[in-house]
This record gives structure tokens, sequence and C-alpha cells, in this order.
């Protein structure tokens, strides 16, 4: 499947699902810095721990973080690439969805297996670990390679998803030498699932058009 190439600048148009998500990231965000009682349950419901995972699985709180891992992050800097991230690659793989309840649904189920994708690949890359993984990177890395299909089609795609690719595997190898623990995993993760995925959520929620049939 080719997907249509959209040269419209990336801010010209934002999806109202790109906004809420935004809205939810800063807000949980200024709660947290407001009440420190608030941090510690959202950080206790949502943030990714592969060993709790491991420990128990029959447990049904230790899966709601594969999904709310996206409305945590760990520092203002943390929150602002994400969100720009967002406001970014995400309105430009939003666009193609259109504006209709069903379109948003589509892209808002794309970002959540894409971060499921994530957070899965962030499991198997240490299931014993006790780091806890948070923020909306992992859905955000496979809004990357969406971006990249909305505007480009395959070539695209991998002209945003080979870089971020390396940069994500430089930092498996570098990453016990820095201070900063990166989700590299979690990365990898959505990112591989917005690059396969992608085509096949537009096809059945995107906008239909004469040039994209």
């Amino acid at each position: 499947m080719t997907v249509p190439r959209r040269d419209t600048p990336v801010f010209n148009h934002m999806s109202p699902v790109i906004l809420v998500l935004a809205i939810i990231m800063v807000g949980v965000f200024l709660l947290g810095t407001l009440s420190f009682p608030f941090l510690q349950a959202s950080y206790q419901i949502g943030a990714l721990v592969p060993g709790h995972v491991s420990a128990d699985p029959g447990r049904v709180e230790v899966w709601w973080p594969w999904l709310l891992h996206v409305f945590l992050h760990a520092g203002w800097m943390h929150l602002i690439l994400n969100t720009m991230a967002l406001l970014a690659f995400g309105s430009a793989a939003a666009r193609a969805f259109g504006d209709s309840v069903k379109g948003q649904a589509g892209f808002l189920l794309f970002f959540f297996v894409c971060a499921v994708a994530g957070a899965a690949a962030q499991f198997m890359s240490g299931p014993d670990s006790f780091t806890p993984m948070v923020g909306a990177s992992t859905a955000l890395s496979g809004c990357i390679a969406a971006a990249g299909w909305a505007n480009g089609g395959y070539r695209g795609m991998l002209r945003l998803a080979l870089p971020w690719l390396a940069l994500n595997i430089v930092l498996a190898f570098v990453g016990s030498q820095i201070w900063v623990s990166i989700a590299w995993a979690g990365h990898i993760g959505g990112l591989v699932a917005g690059a396969l995925l992608y085509p096949l959520f537009l096809a059945v929620f995107g906008v239909r058009t004469s040039q994209g049939r």
C-alpha cells in the first residue's frame, strides 16, 4: 500500500486527539509537581516495571502500565521533548485519519498499539529489571515512522525511521556508560510497530480520497 504524500506544514492542522493527549500529558505532570501523593500514586499505577510483571503476571494492575506509561514523564525536559514530538510527528501521522470519530479512534488505537509494542520490547530486554519506564516515546517512536509514511510513503518512512533506529542501537551499547536511563528497547519496539502497522491502520480508519485509492 502506498500512503499518499501530504506536503502540508506539520502544524497547519492539528487533530483533536493530539491536543487531548498533549493536555493529559502536561496535566498529569503538573499535578505530580504540585502533589507528591499524586506523583507516588501515578507512578505506582502507570510506571512500567518489568520485574513486577515477571514476579506476578496474574495481577491485573501490573499490566495497566503497558498503556498508562505514556502519560508519565521524568522531568520537565522529558515532558517538553515528548510533547514537541507529539505535536510534530503525532500531528503528521494523525492528519491522514481525518477528524471523524472513526478516524480519531483509529489514530488513538494506533498510538496505544505502538505504546504496548514498546512496552513489550522493553520488558523482553530486561524482564527482571526494576527500573521503571515512563514516557510517551514508545508510542511516539511509532509516530515517527508513521509521519514518514504519511509524508513520503515507504521511502519517507525509512528516512525518518532509520536514523532513530540507529540512534537507539547506539544507546543500547553505550547506555550503561551514561547516567540517564533511556528506554532504547521501548523506542525500537514502538518504531517497528509504527513502521509495520501504520498503512494497515490507515487502510481501515483513514480518510478515503481518490488519490489514495
